[in-house]
């Protein structure tokens, strides 16, 4: 990937503005908008040198138990066991039998469906069954995921896609996970997928250079609108705004990197034609 300075950056700005330098907060605002019209076009699609396609292992957890047999003769809900680190809490009705199992934690680093057991509650005879789901956990090397096949989609014809549905679990990482539908293995799959924005100092040396033009008009833009110019601001908007069109069309178009469409019916995802 081609890179420039945020000192030259500046440097420009600072030309454009027509001054000999810029003052202290607006050096720091400098840095602010480049980063803020960096991550507007980091975002704005699957930039090759932004992309990754990765071989992931997914994490199999407990997603939901079912209850098999109730038992009888519970006067309270027994407690749930269940082998390694889920959790889950049992409902009983009023016919003293165990009626529902809520999955209160998921746990982690299952390779098959774990054993379900039933203490206490002054019953017997209930017995549950537990559903695993395939998890792919960003951690924080991951943004969006785009798609995820079961083979590597370019090593050959001869692979799928897996449908896939983003989701966030309260105490996993700030860039979430994802479940994958109707998959409980733990199968290495194949992820396409854009890691995080790192936000630039004023001394970097390795912005975006694609995104350095369309960076530097924005952040005019922004000086222009503290400056209570807004009209002119408005017009360098849209000047940075075509200069990116520019290089979407590069992208997108000219060398055809669009990608596919996927439509998912009654549990099938089709990949459409490029």
């Amino acid at each position: 990937m081609r890179v420039t300075t945020v000192s030259g950056m500046r440097t420009s700005l600072t030309q454009m503005i027509g001054v000999d330098s810029l003052l202290s907060a607006e050096t720091d605002a400098s840095t602010r908008s480049f980063n803020r019209f960096g991550r507007l076009a980091w975002d704005r699609t699957a930039w090759p040198f932004v992309s990754r396609l990765t071989q992931i292992i997914p994490d199999l957890r407990v997603r939901s138990i079912d209850v098999g047999s109730g038992g009888s003769s519970y006067t309270s809900a027994p407690t749930v066991t269940v082998a390694g680190a889920a959790t889950a809490t049992a409902t009983i009705n009023s016919d003293g039998e165990v009626n529902g199992i809520a999955v209160t934690a998921n746990g982690t680093g299952y390779v098959s469906a774990p054993a379900v057991s039933f203490s206490g509650g002054s019953g017997s005879g209930a017995t549950a069954t537990a559903n695993m789901l395939s998890y792919l956990d960003f951690g924080t090397t991951i943004s969006e995921v785009f798609r995820v096949t079961d083979k590597d989609p370019y090593g050959g014809s001869n692979f799928s896609d897996i449908a896939f549905r983003n989701i966030y679990v309260t105490g996993s990482s700030d860039y979430g996970e994802a479940i994958l539908p109707n998959r409980s293995s733990t199968s290495p799959v194949w992820v396409h997928y854009r890691i995080p924005f790192p936000s630039y100092g004023g001394s970097a040396t390795d912005y975006p250079w694609v995104f350095s033009e369309y960076a530097i008009i924005g952040a005019y833009s922004d000086w222009l609108t503290a400056d209570g110019q807004t009209e002119k601001a408005q017009v360098a908007l849209q000047q940075a705004e075509q200069i990116l069109q520019v290089e979407l069309d590069k992208l997108e178009r000219q060398e055809g990197q669009s990608q596919p469409i996927l439509i998912e019916t009654y549990g099938t995802t089709i990949a459409s034609p490029a």
